[in-house]
């Protein structure tokens, strides 16, 4: 019996072994990576990436990355794969959700540009800052991305949001795997001080403290927001066609990376293993449920020579 012929169940049983195997090996290798941990070079990387004073809008900026990459993804992901359960095939309502979400967009900028003001009261989720304008960040990208979407139910066609939708719920078994079974644990294993950490009290006063990003006590090996973002992205990066989407979503988790070193969260090396750590457990949930997402393609990869897509 070949594998198309297989049922779904066990297609799915089969990835998942092969995700669980593949997941092992990388968890331990990225626990392996520990030992090369070189505290003197660690140091010397990370206050030469971190600025010493105050970068006016350069600061603000990184804040809404570190604070925001991942709920921006996450609401955006939820509201999308809850549109396409009411649309479907329907073109009327495909048409009705495209409007509603140019309506969300307004929402939500009116709804985030609020932090500025009223952040600290209690009202919304998020904690105070003192960085009031991340909420001016927050409130145009949230309008961008919730614009650019509404497009999506009248721009593409049914095969097209089907397949995004299997994407995204591959990309939650790639979360799963890489937070909530890896990097918790690793964290626990290692268990190496963050910098900012009074283990490290001899050197971090020459670290420059952001006060909407003081974190000292959990462990910094991996960082979960580099891994968190690899996680979430990875799979988009590898299922869409255009090279410039590609890029874009790789400078996004790589900045969004980066942001850990400039609020001094974690040491250089801890991010890179956390991104790392995540890319490798998107690309390898990705391949293992390639069958899944493009059903009609069968054990096909993918090659340069396929038509392009509409996203």
């Amino acid at each position: 019996m070949v594998w198309k012929d297989l049922p779904i169940v066990l297609k799915v049983f089969f990835s998942f072994v092969i995700i669980t195997i593949g997941y092992l090996a990388i968890f331990k290798l990225t626990i392996l990576g520990a030992k090369l941990i070189n505290d003197p070079l660690d140091r010397e990387i990370l206050l030469a990436l971190q600025p010493d004073k105050y970068i006016p809008v350069v600061d603000e900026f990184i804040i809404f990355l570190t604070h925001f990459s991942t709920y921006l993804f996450s609401i955006t992901t939820l509201s999308w794969l809850a549109t396409y359960l009411i649309v479907r095939r329907s073109d009327k309502l495909a048409q009705i959700a495209s409007f509603v979400w140019k309506c969300l967009a307004v929402v939500l900028l009116v709804y985030h540009l609020c932090g500025m003001w009223i952040h600290s009261q209690g009202i919304f989720w998020w904690r105070e800052h003192q960085y009031k304008t991340v909420f001016v960040f927050l409130g145009v990208v949230s309008f961008v991305v919730f614009w650019s979407a509404s497009y999506t139910w009248i721009k593409w066609d049914y095969p097209t949001r089907e397949k995004w939708v299997r994407v995204l719920l591959v990309t939650i078994v790639s979360v799963f795997y890489t937070n909530y079974l890896g990097e918790d644990n690793i964290k626990k294993i290692v268990g190496r001080p963050r910098p900012l950490n009074d283990a490290n009290k001899t050197w971090n006063d020459r670290l420059r403290v952001i006060p909407d990003e003081v974190v000292k006590f959990s462990p910094s090996y991996i960082s979960g927001h580099a891994s968190s973002l690899f996680a979430l992205l990875t799979p988009a990066i590898w299922a869409t066609r255009k090279k410039w989407v590609k890029l874009a979503l790789l400078c996004w988790a790589l900045l969004h990376a980066y942001t850990r070193i400039y609020t001094a969260a974690h040491f250089p090396y801890c991010t890179l293993m956390g991104g790392i750590f995540g890319f490798l457990i998107g690309t390898l949930v990705y391949y293992s449920f390639w069958w899944y997402i493009n059903p009609n393609s069968a054990l096909k990869l993918p090659n340069s020579s396929e038509r392009a897509e509409s996203h």
